[in-house]
């Protein structure tokens, strides 16, 4: 299993190329490739807990709710049209981030 998790880190989230100049820089970035790997994992279980993993991957469910984009407008947030293939994954995986 760890393994598998640091091919993910080095391949997947791409967090194994490091050229910084501080340790302080050096000790953020691999924590936010932490946090990456975490919700990467995360999102990989709820996919494999769904039965959807053979249909589409994190990277591709991360690519599709990109899709979505949030607007202000005035004082208020308004939500850009959400397509209907994302709001299916959205259910199918529990995610009740988009209003009906």
């Amino acid at each position: 299993m760890v393994e598998k998790h640091f091919d993910t880190f080095k391949n997947e989230l791409r967090a194994d190329k490091i050229s910084l100049r501080s340790n302080e820089a050096l000790f953020g970035h691999i924590f936010v490739s932490f946090i990456c790997l975490y919700i990467y994992c995360a999102i990989l279980n709820r996919l494999k807990a769904a039965k959807l993993l053979t249909q589409i991957s994190p990277h591709d469910l991360l690519t599709k709710f990109s899709k979505v984009y949030a607007y202000q407008v005035g004082e208020g947030t308004e939500l850009s049209e959400v397509p209907k293939r994302v709001r299916d994954l959205s259910r199918k995986l529990n995610y009740p981030i988009f209003p009906n």
